[in-house]
């Protein structure tokens, strides 16, 4: 295997996909007139995932015989490989978040593999659908993915009195508790912290019946009391004290840093955190329960990353076979070595990871929760709620009147991109 190539790339988006799709002329020529080789796009991560990816990637090329170039983009992925399409000069495969796949699938540059999936049901449904367009055409298949649970720091929940038994199960009994929680706490503690960005809660606002991207593209946050109610919920436990910012009210990075200094006693959160719990907080002690449910239903977020291949790669062969053994056989090395999650059930039964009870409820969450993914102006109206619901936590704004902003700015920011 050839060694990474690390590109440093900061680029602005001066084309548009949609300029991207024209034809090769080299596109309808057989496979068997190329090199057997490929090139694999990838952002920087983890040592444990570069080196689990250099890994597996070597097995399949001593299986196939096909060599793969992996590129490692240090900077503005999504930007970088836009730049890329827009030049002709993209890369045979590349990972591609859920969330920015509407804009590549309607930009008419991916290879739709609807018929190459080798046994599509063995995935978590969820996980396969991020990658679909409205027809049900498939353009990537997931390689991995997280969703949230709820964490409960055991020993600062006993010490203030209560088992794992007694934190409820749903959200409106949770934040109650929360508030009854926080009188039995130190100072400086808290019983919950929360992270404010819609990426967090859209689970949330499908369950309580609002869909913030309407069919038309444009923002909804206003037509469900019941998400409304929902988001001034936190509104009131920030201003009650006992849900909290872990930066704004705790001084810590991240709500993982704040659970596992001993400053929090719950926080829903994704599996990326056993890992800093296992190394930088190894006394703390937790249990691992379900998201709560919201309006009596199950909810959580799934996000989730695929492999995509580029429609016009004149390595169409190599790359599905690729696509095929990183998703497929050689998808247990790779979750093993990087200690991500399988997206097929059958690898995740092998690892036998519901039988780990700090990754159970995870795995189940796959089976349920939302992906990170709404149609192709999602980022905008992302956005927009994330601007606006600050104003709300900061007592700027009311709910109802951030929520109404939010619409008005992702709205603007729509139509003037549509001009």
């Amino acid at each position: 295997m050839k060694k990474l190539i690390y590109v440093l790339l900061s680029l602005s988006l001066v084309f548009t996909l949609a300029a991207c799709n024209s034809s090769d002329e080299d596109s309808g020529k057989s496979d068997d007139s190329k090199d057997q080789s490929i090139t694999l796009a990838v952002w920087a991560s983890s040592p444990a995932e570069s080196n689990a990816l250099e890994e597996t990637v070597k097995s399949f090329e001593e299986k196939t015989g096909i060599d793969v170039e992996i590129e490692v983009i240090q900077d503005n992925f999504q930007d970088a490989i836009t730049a890329r399409f827009a030049a002709k000069n993209a890369p045979d495969v590349f990972y591609l978040e859920a969330y920015v796949a509407p804009k590549f699938i309607n930009s008419g540059v991916l290879l739709d593999i609807t018929d190459e999936v080798e046994d599509p049901d063995d995935f978590y449904q969820p996980l396969l659908n991020a990658f679909k367009d409205q027809d049900g055409n498939l353009y990537a298949l997931p390689k991995d993915y997280s969703t949230l649970a709820t964490y409960v720091n055991t020993d600062l929940l006993e010490k203030a009195g209560y088992t794992i038994e007694d934190v409820p199960s749903d959200w409106e009994g949770l934040v109650e508790f929360a508030k009854e929680l926080q009188t039995k706490l130190e100072d400086g503690q808290a019983a919950m912290v929360f992270d404010g960005t819609m990426a967090r809660h859209l689970s949330s606002f499908i369950a309580s019946g609002l869909n913030p991207v309407k069919d038309d593209g444009k923002a909804d946050f206003t037509s469900s009391q019941k998400a409304l109610d929902y988001l001034q919920s936190i509104v009131v436990g920030q201003d009650g004290g006992y849900i909290l910012s872990p930066q704004i009210d705790l001084g810590m990075d991240w709500s993982g840093a704040a659970f596992g200094a001993n400053k929090a006693v719950i926080m829903i959160e994704g599996n990326w955190v056993l890992s800093a719990l296992k190394q930088d907080y190894p006394d703390v002690q937790y249990k691992v329960l379900p998201a709560p449910t919201v309006n009596g239903k199950q909810q959580t977020m799934i996000f989730t990353v695929g492999y995509a291949i580029s429609k016009n790669t004149k390595n169409k062969d190599a790359a599905l076979q690729f696509v095929k053994y990183m998703t497929g056989e050689g998808q247990q090395q790779w979750s093993e070595g990087s200690g991500t999650l399988p997206t097929r059930i059958s690898v995740a039964e092998k690892m036998n990871l519901t039988e780990d009870p700090n990754l159970k409820e995870h795995v189940e969450g796959a089976k349920y929760g939302t992906p990170w993914t709404s149609g192709i102006t999602l980022p905008i109206i992302s956005q927009s709620f994330d601007n606006q619901f600050q104003a709300a936590l900061n007592g700027d704004l009311s709910v109802e009147d951030a929520m109404k902003a939010a619409e008005e700015e992702a709205n603007a920011e729509i139509e003037r991109q549509q001009e």
